[in-house]
């Protein structure tokens, strides 16, 4: 380019750009305007190559990777295949001798065995986007209603659900392990097979449904392997699973492996959904989508506190970063024209979104939301706002009305009834074995020691909220 970057087409099928300012590959939404694009052109013979690490080149397989296309639980239901599975997996684990499985979930009542709450996890954490209808509550979520602690709130509207990370489900499996349960342990993950089994079924589910099916393979057929990592703590056992699933998979498994990856590839998410609704590259006023994901993002950036949207921003490329902090700083900035207006879009993209297909409007949802709980987990594990975040809420009005969209912001946070301020670490809203006897139970992914390029993470420590 003009500018002395260099562009790659790498790993995952996706573009990564190499800045002379700071000399790294940073993974970035190509741009969209003509003039742009035109102005690039293949690097002469004998220009240096900035050198590449290792996870931006593709090794082949990853550039078949073709996910299907993210959808939040709204305007859609669940079929009743699915719903009948799912049921039939809650009521048998639900059968169980609470003695024998103990568990430390408030959300559920303390008479409910722990593979009930299993159920639960493993369908919170296969969700891509976990936001859902109240008013499709009897296809999904009331399944569980018999054993929880507190009904669901009485509302008429979304549902913004956090999910739990892979540890805290784990956690139940390695406690009965530990307590010299074998069989107990046995039985539990094969209630997470069940369950992913089930709800595998709805594409919503299935990237991760199978992700976990790869994990449980190998302790399914020999209890005894995760016995040598069991002193190390629940999140040893974690990172042993995640060596299990294989390679084609991973990316349903960022989240767990690297929450700054996993939130620098849900940006990149959302600069690619939201380019249906940015308009026509060659109209006058374009705006490239990766900065008008940038502005919906700093729009929920702005409700939590500085430190924790400075930690999450430093996660993406310089320009990026640079124009998000600037967007949170000045009241006048002119891409705070995109932010969220009373609960709706901008007329400019409210506008668009009328002209995109149904799936372009909530792909677009699934990816926003994705987005948000993948900043969350980064910035300390943030549960989700029980009335959603400013974004996330004015694109669903879109798709349900702004009356409807809005009616979450009365009701409890789920995160309450499991005794957690709103703002707790998401290890506490999903506990670990408070009997845990070694390691470290209950530390977020998003505290470990952040990996490598493309792109570096801040250098001190990720802030808590």
């Amino acid at each position: 380019m003009p500018d002395g970057s260099r562009w790659l087409f790498g790993a995952w099928g996706r573009w990564y750009r190499w800045s002379p300012a700071d000399r790294q590959w940073c993974l970035v939404p190509p741009p969209q305007l003509r003039i742009t694009r035109m102005s690039a052109s293949p690097l002469r013979q004998g220009t240096p190559i900035p050198a590449m690490p290792p996870n931006v080149v593709p090794t082949g397989l990853d550039l078949a990777y073709d996910p299907p296309s993210p959808l939040a639980f709204v305007d859609a239901g669940i079929r009743p295949k699915v719903t009948a599975r799912v049921r039939a997996a809650v009521e048998s684990a639900a059968a169980l001798p609470t003695p024998d499985y103990p568990h430390w979930w408030e959300l559920f009542s303390p008479s409910t065995p722990s593979t009930v709450p299993v159920t639960w996890g493993v369908m919170l954490w296969c969700a891509t986007a976990p936001v859902f209808d109240s008013r499709l509550d009897g296809q999904l979520l009331s399944l569980w209603s018999a054993h929880r602690a507190h009904p669901l709130p009485d509302i008429d509207g979304p549902r913004w659900l956090t999910p739990p990370p892979l540890e805290s489900l784990i956690a139940l499996y390695a406690g009965r392990l530990r307590a010299g349960r074998v069989d107990a342990a046995v039985v539990i993950l094969r209630t997470m097979s069940a369950i992913a089994s089930a709800i595998r079924e709805d594409a919503r589910f299935q990237p991760r449904a199978d992700a976990l099916l790869s994990m449980l393979d190998s302790p399914l057929r020999n209890p005894t392997v995760d016995y040598g990592v069991l002193g190390y703590g629940d999140q040893a056992v974690v990172q042993q699973w995640l060596t299990r699933s294989p390679p084609a998979l991973s990316p349903s498994l960022r989240v767990e492996a690297s929450a700054g990856e996993h939130f620098r590839n849900a940006y990149y998410d959302l600069a690619t959904a939201v380019t249906p609704v940015a308009g026509n590259p060659s109209s006058r006023g374009y705006i490239e989508p990766r900065l008008i994901a940038a502005a919906l993002l700093a729009a929920d950036l702005a409700v939590v506190r500085q430190d924790v949207s400075s930690q999450v921003i430093g996660w993406l490329d310089p320009q990026v970063s640079e124009a998000m902090r600037a967007m949170l700083t000045q009241r006048d900035h002119p891409l705070r024209a995109l932010w969220p207006e009373g609960d709706r879009l901008p007329r400019s993209l409210r506008e668009r979104m009328d002209s995109v297909e149904p799936s372009v409007r909530g792909t677009l949802l699934a990816t926003m939301y994705g987005a948000d709980l993948a900043w969350c987990r980064l910035g300390g594990g943030i549960p989700a706002r029980p009335r959603g975040f400013p974004s996330s809420v004015a694109i669903l009005s879109e798709i349900i009305g702004p009356g409807r969209a809005t009616s979450a912001a009365s009701s409890e946070p789920l995160s309450h009834s499991l005794g957690i301020a709103p703002l707790a670490p998401l290890a506490h809203q999903h506990p670990p074995d408070p009997n845990h006897p070694g390691g470290t139970p209950g530390r977020p992914m998003a505290h470990q020691p952040p990996t490598g390029p493309p792109g570096q993470a801040p250098s001190r420590t990720p802030a808590r909220p």
